[in-house]
């Protein structure tokens, strides 16, 4: 018999750790349903109390779960099961629902400052900071508010941040809006609006690449976002990165066919790439001023698209340059290196240059790209 290689062990050992795991889970499950039968189909609360707590010193959260939401049928009035569910789902990082929970046993026990002092610090990790700041003033007000003033003064300064960015947001002021949303966001946990909100202050100043990493974010904890993937896969097209920004507008299109964002944006795509391909066809097949009116069509889709336009231009420079019109490949060569100065750019011109036998201008152009390579 062949022996077992190292890896081999590892993963049969992993294996049967998963199986034994799971048979564990059964078997407790199973032990409260049997209970249940026996005693004529009641468990008592405490017992499902019981069961939560070895699920949860075990970290088997669904488990756990599971049994404070049967303690909670069984005794819908005790605060303690609410409180219990919220330290599950707290764990989870479902803090939606641990939100929820608390509330609850909020509710169930108005005066345990536990649980008012819990959902305070939930609601600012949540972004509900105005709400944290009103919880908190109910602690004072049944005099159970000492040794929080540090949480109570954070509460305050990221509702004022948030005041401060959704204000500065509403006037179109992007920049102080991201000063603000970083200083708030700061604080939080998991507030996907306002996460939301700073990354189309990103787009507005440009800054895709953070605009990307935000909504990713947000993807991350809520996959079913259709308008994170919208403004994700517009990041992405204004970066050039096309086929990746064509994924994310069908995923949201997966989501919901009809959504108006993700269908223009995955059509808009599609019709420059239609265009830009005729022109690259017509340039191979030697029709250069075809290949022009292509290239030209699909630029003013959208001008500003800079991240098509440049490279498309230089396209539009050889072409030029084949047909023979010099001039005009030089002055499309100057309005690429005019708009940004490159490497790319500057050969283009010194090529063209060349190609109308105007060799001192090329020699300064070329030693101005060797400068700034």
């Amino acid at each position: 018999m062949a022996k077992m290689s190292h890896q081999g062990i590892v993963r049969r050992l992993a294996a049967m750790s998963i199986m034994c795991l799971a048979a564990m889970d059964q078997s407790h499950i199973a032990a409260a349903q049997e209970e249940k039968r026996r005693d004529g189909g009641s468990v008592s609360a405490g017992r499902y109390r019981y069961l939560g707590e070895e699920a949860w010193m075990e970290r088997r959260y669904d488990d756990a779960a599971l049994f404070y939401t049967r303690a909670a049928e069984v005794e819908p009035d005790n605060a303690l099961n609410y409180y219990k569910l919220f330290r599950v789902n707290n764990r989870m990082k479902k803090l939606s629902s641990a939100l929820k929970d608390l509330t609850t046993a909020c509710e169930k026990d108005p005066s345990k400052a536990e649980y008012r002092t819990q959902k305070a610090k939930l609601l600012v990790s949540l972004g509900q900071c105005d709400e944290a700041v009103e919880e908190y003033k109910i602690l004072q007000q049944q005099n159970q508010a000492s040794d929080i003033q540090p949480n109570i003064d954070e509460a305050r300064r990221c509702a004022a941040e948030v005041q401060a960015a959704t204000s500065s947001f509403a006037r179109q002021d992007w920049a102080t809006a991201l000063q603000y949303f970083n200083m708030a966001l700061s604080h939080m946990e998991q507030a996907p609006d306002l996460l939301f909100m700073k990354a189309k202050a990103e787009y507005e100043t440009q800054d895709y690449y953070g605009v990307i990493s935000d909504m990713g974010r947000i993807l991350k904890s809520y996959p079913s976002h259709i308008e994170a993937y919208q403004l994700r896969g517009e990041a992405y097209f204004r970066l050039g990165e096309h086929d990746t920004a064509v994924n994310h507008f069908r995923e949201g299109l997966k989501l919901d066919p009809e959504h108006k964002g993700c269908k223009k944006g995955h059509k808009a795509i599609k019709t420059l790439l239609k265009k830009e391909k005729r022109g690259d066809d017509a340039f191979q097949a030697g029709q250069y001023k075809e290949a022009i009116d292509h290239w030209w069509a699909a630029m003013n889709l959208d001008i500003s698209h800079l991240a098509f336009v440049r490279p498309a231009l230089l396209k539009v420079v050889k072409a030029h340059t084949k047909l023979g019109e010099h001039d005009k490949a030089i002055e499309e060569a100057h309005k690429h290196v005019n708009n940004m100065e490159s490497v790319e750019g500057l050969h283009a011109l010194g090529d063209a240059q060349i190609a109308a036998d105007k060799f001192d201008e090329a020699v300064r152009t070329f030693h101005r790209a060797f400068e700034i390579a």
